[in-house]
């Protein structure tokens, strides 16, 4: 009579563990702790565990496309990002899928799974807004396909991960408003569930308190439109004590922000600074042209992708992550400089 084979799940159940932790145990990966290691190992050599071999044929399988995952190709950030991986992919012979999860978590997922099914040789990643659970993440990691975070990443080490020095970068842009001599800094957020705008808000109260600039909160707001953001911003520029400063941590947030200063024909940078992070055609578009710490993006797609070929067509081990930060160039510009205005 024949015996099924032990598999995953029968390990994770004995051991009371998830199935992505004991197969992360089973590859070493560094978030496991050494026992928990130990204790997988000597239970999956007891019971004579072995990996499924058709799931390793399928998945050293070569069909030359690497899955890409963007939560939307609107605004400079993202295309900017989109060109320098395709540079990289091109480069290898490979082609490109692209999928967008329109900032939808079921999107996103749905996205990866499609990917995984299609036999692609790795993946890129940026996580949607509303994204808090990781599992399907896991998922891929555990099936042993090498993906590389990029820009929007999680909070934990799941695989490698490129990006910008948020805090670093908007600690450099406020502290830039500061020396052109503004006090009243505000700061759209956007996302707060983003690690990405948790850091960048990190980065703007470091650069407030070390000046011994008080933080209002009521100059930190949200927004994930234009639309939302131009609302908000309005607020502000109507109150008695209203800004005269502020950062916009993206494309999408600066375009309801200069809306709003647009609308109530304030001068600029006289009666507020304007600095974001923003890519450079859209911080020329503007007048006058916006200063900016410029998010790479670019480089960190062309960085994302060199790092994912090192584990597909070098034979690193898919587990082995590691978190590559850029810095970001400030370019002081007329928002905040006034003798640069023409």
């Amino acid at each position: 009579m024949a015996v099924n084979p032990v598999t995953i799940m029968d390990l994770a159940k004995l051991l009371n563990l998830s199935k992505s932790t004991v197969s992360r145990a089973l590859k070493n990966h560094p978030d496991i702790s050494q026992a928990t290691r130990d204790a997988v190992r000597q239970l999956a050599d007891a019971l004579n565990y072995r990996p499924n071999s058709v799931a390793v044929t399928l998945r050293h399988k070569k069909s030359r496309i690497i899955g890409l995952v963007v939560p939307q190709i609107s605004y400079f950030f993202f295309p900017s990002v989109v060109k320098g991986i395709e540079d990289e992919v091109n480069k290898h012979g490979y082609t490109l899928m692209i999928m967008q999860s329109n900032e939808e978590y079921t999107r996103e997922k749905e996205a990866c799974n499609h990917l995984m099914s299609g036999n692609v040789e790795g993946i890129l990643i940026s996580v949607s807004r509303e994204t808090v659970d990781f599992h399907h993440f896991e998922e891929i990691i555990d099936s042993g396909l090498p993906m590389v975070f990029f820009d929007r990443v999680p909070e934990t080490y799941l695989a490698d991960m490129v990006l910008v020095d948020d805090t670093d970068g908007a600690y450099r842009a406020v502290k830039h408003l500061i020396e052109t001599g503004k006090r009243k800094i505000a700061i759209c957020t956007g996302t707060p569930n983003l690690l990405i705008s948790r850091n960048r808000l990190k980065g703007y109260k470091q650069a407030l308190s070390e000046h011994d600039i008080p933080i209002y909160e009521q100059y930190i707001f949200e927004g994930e439109s234009p639309e939302e953001v131009e609302k908000e911003m309005g607020k502000l520029l109507d109150l008695p004590n209203r800004p005269d400063g502020i950062f916009a941590i993206s494309d999408l947030t600066m375009a309801g922000i200069m809306q709003a200063i647009y609308s109530r024909r304030l001068r600029i940078p006289d009666d507020i600074g304007v600095i974001g992070f923003c890519e450079e055609p859209f911080s020329l578009m503007y007048n006058p042209p916006v200063s900016t710490i410029r998010p790479m993006g670019y480089e960190i797609g062309k960085t994302a992708a060199n790092l994912l070929f090192k584990k597909i067509l070098d034979g690193e081990d898919t587990l082995t992550v590691g978190r590559v930060e850029l810095t970001g160039e400030l370019i002081a510009r007329a928002s905040t400089i006034a003798d640069q205005r023409h």
